[in-house]
């Protein structure tokens, strides 16, 4: 599968884990509000640890920008769903290719 085909299958996957990550966010919105109260509560705590661990103004500026509570809740469903993907992409490569023995 040359470089080409490595890079859009990545491209892919990233995309793909996107548009699931937030499909996942809104579904939990809808139907678990609690849960994503949590969620929202433990990823504003974490940006407050982040942004107070007395770094240098010109640093911290940049953190306080970046880290937001809401782009850490995104990411969370995002590597929650890019790790889902991985065991069913492990699962489809046993099947397809058989198992690894080495």
């Amino acid at each position: 599968m040359g470089l080409f085909g490595r890079i859009t299958g990545s491209s892919f996957v990233i995309f793909v884990s996107f548009v699931l990550a937030t499909a996942l966010l809104v579904l939990m919105g809808l139907k678990a509000p609690d849960q994503l109260k949590q969620v929202l509560d433990m990823a504003s705590w974490v940006e407050e640890q982040i942004t107070h661990i007395g770094l240098p103004n010109e640093y911290n500026n940049w953190m306080r920008l970046f880290i937001d509570d809401s782009q850490l809740t995104m990411i969370f469903f995002v590597v929650i769903i890019r790790g889902l993907l991985a065991m069913i992409g492990a699962g489809f490569s046993r099947i397809f290719n058989g198992p690894d023995y080495d």
